[in-house]
Parts: structure tokens; C-alpha cells; sequence
């Protein structure tokens, strides 16, 4: 029991030290773990009929989209959320989307993708999913969308 809380200290810290990186570059207006009252460019999913369109969507352009599959309750979803919410500003062209496990509307989507714990990360390329994750990891979410908006090679 200590060691867990032991790492899901060091989790904490690490995170803040990437939020504060993340806020002094960007910054987020209410500085913290909230992000009211900051502008972003994250679409809130709010139905399986919602998530099928906008999967379409990037299916035909091509470009990239990030799901953010969180929960309201989830700390580690919350210390990542304004981390999220300033990407979707600096990655104007990647489509950025939180999806809550806890809505109803969106058990399918839950469902489909095999989602065992938030936060949880998948990122659509064209439609076709090309990467996932777990976990509240600043240098994972942004390294990702480095690495599939570079250009090909």
C-alpha cells in the first residue's frame, strides 16, 4: 500500500512539474487542475452517433484525432486535462475529443475499445486506429502526436 502511494505521489509531482512547463508556455487562464474558463479546441462526445460521425469525419481527411476517454471522478484525468485542453491549441490541425466512460449514451464506444482504465488515449489516423495508452503521461500524449503529424519520410 505505501510504495502505491508512493508512486502515485511521484505521478503527482511529475505531472505538476509538466503542467507548470505546459501552462508558462500556453497559458490557461485559471492555472491548476480546472479548466473553466479556457478556450480549447476539445469536442465533447456525447453519444455513440456523435463518436461514428466524427471518426467519419477524420476518415476522410485524413488527419489525426485524439480520444481522451475520462471520467469526471478520475484525479489522474483531471491533472491531465488542462495538458489536453492547451495541445488542442497548440496542434490546431489534429481533432481533439473527450469522451466520458460514465455517459450512457457512449457505452458502445466505451465498449469497443476495450477501456479498463482512464485516463486512456487512442489516436485515429485516417480513421484507423494507430495508437493508444493509459495513463496521466504529458511526454506520451504530445510524443504521439509528434510522431504521426510529422511528415513522412
Amino acid at each position: 500500500m505505501l510504495s502505491t502511494i508512493g508512486r502515485s505521489a511521484r505521478t503527482g509531482q511529475y505531472l505538476l512539474r509538466t503542467l507548470g512547463a505546459a501552462t508558462s508556455s500556453a497559458p490557461l487562464g485559471n492555472a491548476g487542475f480546472a479548466t473553466a474558463g479556457t478556450t480549447d479546441r476539445v469536442l465533447e462526445i456525447s453519444s455513440d452517433k456523435d463518436f461514428a460521425a466524427k471518426l467519419a469525419e477524420v476518415s476522410g481527411s485524413g488527419s489525426l484525432m485524439i480520444c481522451d476517454f475520462t471520467a469526471k471522478w478520475c484525479g489522474p484525468c483531471r491533472m491531465i486535462a488542462p495538458v489536453f485542453s492547451s495541445l488542442s491549441n497548440k496542434y490546431p490541425d489534429v481533432k481533439f475529443v473527450k469522451i466520458d466512460i460514465d455517459n450512457g449514451a457512449l457505452g458502445n464506444t466505451v465498449n469497443d475499445h476495450s477501456i479498463t482504465g482512464v485516463p486512456t488515449f487512442v489516436y485515429y489516423k485516417g480513421g484507423r486506429r494507430v495508437e493508444s495508452f493509459s495513463g496521466a503521461r504529458p511526454d506520451m500524449l504530445e510524443s504521439l502526436i509528434q510522431k504521426h503529424t510529422s511528415p513522412a519520410k
